[in-house]
């Protein structure tokens, strides 16, 4: 980790900053998160009544910047509060949301398939209405995403999507009342609701804001309107303490709302000062001079700053920047594998780039067959294992002791668990009658049927969650070893595979929450964290672009780069000047700078049964020629 003392002149200036708002200008692996988190660390040493909120988008990034600030001061504290945006809206509605009728013990609704029957059952109550609404309720959420993503606070749909769809205002309103009161959010409400409670209860928004001295944002290019207008909530003054962390290089979320219009508002609102930190120590010199061969190729820039190379080249592989043609993707993948071996390089240190989910998943297909170790890194909102999926339902039941939803998947868990099928309707009868909460019933009608020796976990959910609430302990005790006992020799590799997961997601959460962290707090948090596990030590990674974005690798191979295929052929229809090419432009600048050593970029002349020519990122860089030792620049 840097050190104050190692910080160049202009890190360190964007460090030692302390009075009103900031935009640093930061190109990639200039140790931007270094300068943010050592800021934070000196704030808290410096001044024993500041406290700093930093902000970020990703678990993993969020969690790096706590151990960061964490290991500077050598403590924890509660003066600091790192996280991402939706773990932050989540823990100020768990706090206040009561003003907007959300009660604490909310749960975040992670599964399109309960959101899909909360909005029929919205659907069902609404009144005929002109034209009907399309059949495919996925597209409906998405419509409702959308909303949520432009932060329209007048409590209906943005102009763009209302004058398309005259019904989505109706819709909308209905299905945000139908989560309330259900007391379930989905992830894009969480800030939409967030930000309608700072706006319409100002004694509220007084608390919030009086929690923090100064505000960070990591990642600023990243914020969509959503996210812009809950910051402004937060930091509502001109000349609040507000430190800005971006690359306008790096937008490359257009689809999620992210837009170069942030950096205008930012200037409009605020009384900033901008500040560049162009110094690139991740990237070899050649490498930092193709992407700014690339990046100067875009018009509509924000700044005109040029990232400058600062380590030199280690010597170690000479060729580092190479560009390879093949007649086909097969070919293609069949090189990279040979070329890693032949190199001796190690998996863990390269990654596989591809522009779209299909390239990177055929790629993955064709390492494997090879004999190489391919991951492929795939967000799941859920542990999978029956033993891990029982007890989380018990906890989230134990929680909602009258959630119907939840009852639900407790009885489909443990039907996977046991192979004893657990019919939630007689359960939830059962409850009424007996005028008891599901978990308990639950636990009558499942210690009287087979329970496939089981009883062990059903007397550890009976003694720590329904005669008493012990948590965090059973969850402890259970991570530490009990979850042997809850499961069957079939899942024992996939169940030990999610303990691990989900023992490092526990830790990090009791760290920040404390070990008295309150059960729908835990739960909440935990929800919004992806379980998806680790790559193991001898795995080859293989991602999208967006995907890599905040990454970095000794040896990157970008596969694909091929006209239509990188730049996309949608993009491409918008013209070459589009901001949608502009858009793709940065997501090869994001990809070749993810490089420390060496760049490998290879194409195809036939992409999914389609000629494809040379990409014209290629040319745009200077690359010439088809080399095996390297590539010619021009």
């Amino acid at each position: 980790m840097i050190t104050y003392d190692q910080l160049n002149e202009n890190q360190r200036r964007a460090a030692d900053w302390t009075e009103g708002p900031v935009l640093v200008l930061a190109g990639p692996g200039s140790g931007k998160t270094a300068v943010l988190t050592l800021r934070v660390a000196r704030l808290l040493e410096e001044d024993e009544d500041a406290s700093a909120l930093a902000l970020t988008f990703t678990d993993k990034a969020a969690t790096e910047m706590r151990e960061r600030v964490h290991e500077l001061l050598g403590e924890r504290t509660d003066r600091a509060q790192l996280c991402t945006f939706h773990s932050f809206a989540t823990a100020i509605l768990a706090q206040h949301g009561s003003h907007l009728g959300i009660r604490p013990d909310f749960l975040p609704l992670t599964h399109d398939e309960d959101r899909i029957a909360l909005l029929d059952e919205v659907i069902r109550d609404m009144p005929r209405i002109d034209g009907e609404l399309p059949a495919d309720r996925r597209n409906l959420l998405r419509l409702i995403d959308g909303v949520f993503g432009e932060g329209d606070g007048a409590e209906g749909a943005s102009p763009s999507l209302a004058s398309r769809h005259p019904w989505l205002a109706s819709l909308f309103r209905r299905y945000c009342n139908a989560m309330v009161h259900a007391n379930g959010l989905d992830f894009g409400s969480l800030l939409f609701f967030a930000a309608r409670l700072l706006r319409e209860k100002p004694m509220v928004a007084r608390v919030v804001r009086l929690a923090w001295t100064h505000i960070c944002v990591d990642e600023f290019q990243d914020t969509n309107r959503a996210q812009y207008d809950l910051l402004r909530l937060l930091a509502p003054a001109r000349n609040h303490n507000l430190f800005v962390v971006a690359d306008d290089d790096q937008i490359i979320y257009q689809w999620n709302g992210a837009s170069p219009r942030r950096f205008r508002d930012l200037r409009t609102d605020y009384d900033v000062r901008v500040m560049a930190l162009p110094e690139n120590y991740r990237c070899p010199p050649s490498i930092v001079s193709l992407a700014n061969r690339l990046i100067e190729r875009n018009a509509n820039r924000v700044s005109r700053k040029k990232t400058v190379a600062v380590r030199e080249n280690r010597g170690q592989y000479p060729n580092v920047v190479r560009y390879r043609s093949f007649p086909s993707p097969e070919h293609e993948v069949d090189f990279v594998a040979k070329d890693i071996r032949e190199r001796r390089l190690r998996a863990p240190d390269c990654v596989i780039l591809g522009r779209t989910n299909r390239l990177v998943r055929d790629a993955a297909d064709a390492l494997r067959g090879a004999g190489h170790e391919a991951y492929v890194p795939v967000r799941k909102n859920e542990f999978d294992s029956p033993a891990l999926s029982v007890l989380v339902q018990a906890l989230r039941l134990a929680s909602a002791p009258h959630d119907r939803v939840v009852l639900w998947r407790l009885c489909l868990a443990w039907g996977g668990l046991t192979g004893n099928e657990i019919d939630a309707q007689s359960v939830e009868a059962a409850a009424a009658l007996e005028g008891g909460d599901f978990l308990r019933t639950w636990l009558d009608v499942a210690a009287t049927g087979d329970n496939g020796g089981f009883d062990e976990a059903l007397e550890r959910i009976r003694t720590d969650l329904v005669d008493g609430l012990r948590f965090p302990d059973v969850v402890e005790d259970f991570l530490g070893g009990d979850w042997r006992s809850w499961s069957s020799e079939e899942f024992v590799d996939e169940t030990e595979e999610e303990v691990i997961t989900w023992k490092g997601l526990h830790e990090d959460l009791v760290a920040d929450y404390g070990g008295s962290v309150p059960l729908h707090t835990y739960l909440q948090q935990l929800d919004l964290l992806s379980k998806s596990p680790s790559p193991s030590a001898n795995a080859l990674q293989c991602m999208t672009v967006h995907g890599a974005k905040g990454l970095e690798f000794n040896h990157v191979y970008l596969i694909g780069m091929a006209q239509e295929v990188f730049p996309s052929y949608r993009a491409l229809q918008k013209g070459d000047t589009s901001a949608e090419v502009e858009e793709e432009r940065r997501s090869c600048f994001v990809a070749i700078t993810r490089a420390q050593e060496t760049l490998t970029m290879t194409g195809a002349s036939t992409y999914f049964g389609y000629h494809k020519r040379p990409s014209q990122f290629l040319a745009e860089m200077g690359v010439a020629g088809d080399m095996s030792s390297g590539v010619s620049i021009r």
